[in-house]
């Protein structure tokens, strides 16, 4: 059922971490321990929101129930919907993030001049599903699976917050919500200050094992825009690959609180990146952009 073994231990977290919510739910009455426990539970789902983007690249299972079924736990978690990061993200940000005039995810303003973190951080987050949305316009179909999929997220926390109304809105509304700014805050580093035609120079990659342990990988962002469906387990082993093209500029350190555990390594010497005409469409698209193993279901 798993189309990649890697996904198994991960996938028992996710759910650890959804037992613990319901949990806190069910049987956490004061409003400040459940305050407390929502508040501290976002250091762990910045796991479940690097391993919703993954996902949403590459369907975690070969069937297509089970990917709809833990798209519900991962939008509790997270507050992004089914099919929400494959229009968005997917099928716009990994289009156009060369281009900041159409990046779905842009850090440039309209002046050319750079947005502050946190400026970012709220524009992406509020501004997430209705570029989600706009994107599908090229995309009914996959735009279909996001309108139902939310809608049906949707009923579910209304059900828990008219059942236990402050755990309910504390836990599966105010949590999530605040994740998705922290999802898109932790994007800012991924880009920022790498204006350029070279899919070798546009990103910013944090080699920290933490960092990587923690996002599954996600700090090997050149390889990850370079084969946008190559499993996260797999991403190591692109890096390795093409290291030899990405230039010292395009390492970053993490932000916080990850650069708390420590430094994220830099290679000594790295030659500069071939030319852009060297990248083929194939290189950079040919996975698919998150409709690699894509449910046929809703």
């Amino acid at each position: 059922m798993f189309r990649y073994s890697a996904d198994r231990l991960p996938v028992l977290v996710l759910l650890a971490i959804s037992a613990l919510d319901f949990s806190a739910y069910l049987f956490l009455d004061s409003w400040w321990l459940l305050a407390a426990y929502a508040g501290l539970s976002m250091y762990p789902k910045a796991f479940s929101c690097s391993y919703n983007h993954h996902h949403q690249h590459l369907s975690l299972f070969t069937r297509w129930l089970p990917n709809r079924l833990i798209e519900f736990v991962f939008a509790l978690q997270t507050g992004i919907t089914g099919n929400t990061w494959v229009l968005h993200h997917s099928l716009g940000h990994h289009l156009n993030y060369l281009d900041q005039a159409k990046d779905e995810s842009r850090w440039m303003r309209d002046d050319g001049s750079r947005m502050g973190e946190w400026e970012y951080a709220f524009k992406t987050a509020l501004t997430a599903y209705p570029r989600a949305w706009q994107v599908g316009q090229r995309y009914p179909r996959q735009r279909r699976v996001m309108a139902v999929m939310s809608a049906l997220t949707v009923l579910l926390v209304a059900g828990l917050v008219a059942y236990r109304p402050v755990a309910g809105f504390l836990l599966f509304v105010v949590t999530p919500l605040s994740l998705v700014v922290g999802t898109a805050l932790a994007t800012w580093y991924h880009h920022s200050e790498r204006p350029t035609d070279s899919h070798f120079v546009a990103s910013n990659n944090i080699l920290q094992k933490f960092y990587n342990v923690l996002t599954l990988n996600l700090g090997y962002h050149t390889a990850h825009h370079y084969k946008p469906g190559v499993h996260w387990s797999l991403l190591p082993k692109l890096h390795a690959e093409i290291e030899a093209r990405i230039p010292l500029v395009a390492y970053a350190a993490p932000g916080m609180p990850w650069k708390l555990f420590g430094e994220s390594p830099r290679p000594l010497a790295v030659p500069p990146p071939v030319p852009v005409a060297e990248v083929t469409k194939e290189d950079t698209h040919a996975e698919g952009f998150g409709l690699v193993g894509e449910p046929s279901g809703i």
